[in-house]
């Protein structure tokens, strides 16, 4: 069953958080006793910034690990997401769930997003 975790022990993400801010969190999809995806975010005043997705190019994963930090910055009184993924396929994947519009990287309503899940027959990642 797939779990979707905030780690607390960041040394395996030294690398990856050297250039981010410190205050940065990461939770990691886990399978079976497995990691197989993670997601580094941060949360602002005004939003919830998303830097890296990692989701082994499986489109559910990343949706999961992406709808999980919005729901998180929901329950915080947070209404909108910054992505900033450097990825250029991390950024089409984002863009065709319909978490980034018109190649913005900000996602002003996270409860639309998260209202659209109800539809989720509709997205390409289960075609």
């Amino acid at each position: 069953m797939l779990q979707i975790l905030e780690q607390k022990d960041l040394t395996g993400y030294a690398d990856r958080l050297r250039t981010l801010p410190a205050d940065v969190h990461v939770s990691e999809a886990i399978e079976n006793d497995r990691v197989i995806g993670y997601i580094l975010y941060a949360y602002t005043p005004q939003c919830v910034e998303i830097y890296a997705v990692e989701d082994g190019s499986d489109w559910n994963y990343c949706d999961g690990l992406v709808r999980s930090v919005l729901f998180k910055a929901q329950l915080r009184g947070l209404q909108s997401a910054h992505f900033r993924i450097t990825d250029p396929a991390m950024h089409h994947r984002l863009g065709v769930l319909g978490f980034i519009k018109n190649d913005e990287n900000i996602l002003d309503n996270i409860a639309d997003i998260m209202d659209n899940c109800k539809k989720c027959k509709e997205n390409p990642a289960n075609t």
